[in-house]
């Protein structure tokens, strides 16, 4: 018996794209290889109030391992005094920055567990990716296909009431081994609530490397602004990591 042409062609297999093929393929790294490396991060925030701009930055840095034992963050002791010093002062001087402790605060365990072993945080934040423009474009002088995605991010109905505009850009370069080299974001929106407008943006720049089974961000870059009430905010981070 012939089957109808319409029959056959549903049960031919889809052609993988490259989002699909990307998606494999960190669902393939196992993980779970020990890891060492030295981490540091950096700040910069400027705040503007009354066209007076007030810039604080500070860096840290420490020794981490992930392994079997869980993660382990060294950080160096003249890090942690400083940071007691500069706490002391606050104290009395309630306007007085600490530009280390921030930055030891801005360094998140979970955030640094999952820059370690990144490829199933970067599975959640492709589940709801869509392909629009797939094309070879080097990155950095390496071959590379370059992914042009479109992502929707899920709001709380209570955040999204008050949004009048949000755009995401993001763009995925993937090397010839399949695996990830570069992912950059930008998302820019504006509102409004209770007639006050505002307005706010974020990019990221996530570099990578694969280590053992591990897919580790080398490198994350973070800028975030605000702006509103004759007030605005911007803030810069860099994180790195070195792997031993």
């Amino acid at each position: 018996m012939r089957l109808p042409l319409f029959m056959l062609l549903l049960a031919l297999p889809l052609a993988a794209n490259g989002l699909d093929d990307l998606r494999a393929a960190l669902a393939k790294l196992p993980g779970g290889d020990p890891v060492k490396a030295t981490l540091e991060h950096s700040f910069w925030r400027q705040i503007v109030d009354d066209k007076k701009p007030t810039i604080t930055q500070g860096k840290v840095s420490a020794h981490v391992e992930d392994g079997p034992q869980g993660l382990r963050v060294t950080w160096a002791r003249p890090a942690l005094q400083q940071a007691a010093k500069e706490l002391a002062v606050q104290e009395r001087e309630p306007e007085h920055p600490t530009p280390t402790r921030t930055a030891l605060k801005n360094l998140d365990p979970l955030e640094t567990a999952e820059a370690l072993n990144h490829a199933e945080a970067l599975l959640r934040d492709l589940s709801l990716a869509q392909l629009q423009e797939e094309r070879s474009e080097a990155w950095q002088g390496r071959p590379a296909r370059l992914l042009v995605l479109k992502l929707d991010p899920i709001l709380p109905p209570g955040q999204r009431k008050y949004l009048k505009e949000l755009k995401v850009d993001a763009k995925l370069w993937v090397g010839p081994d399949g695996l990830p080299l570069a992912f950059t974001t930008a998302v820019a929106l504006k509102g409004s609530r209770m007639f006050i407008t505002f307005e706010a943006g974020n990019t990221q720049e996530r570099l990578f490397a694969r280590v053992g089974g591990r897919l580790v961000v080398t490198r994350n870059t973070t800028e975030d602004r605000t702006a509103g009430l004759g007030a605005s905010n911007q803030t810069k981070k860099i994180t790195t990591l070195t792997v031993l």
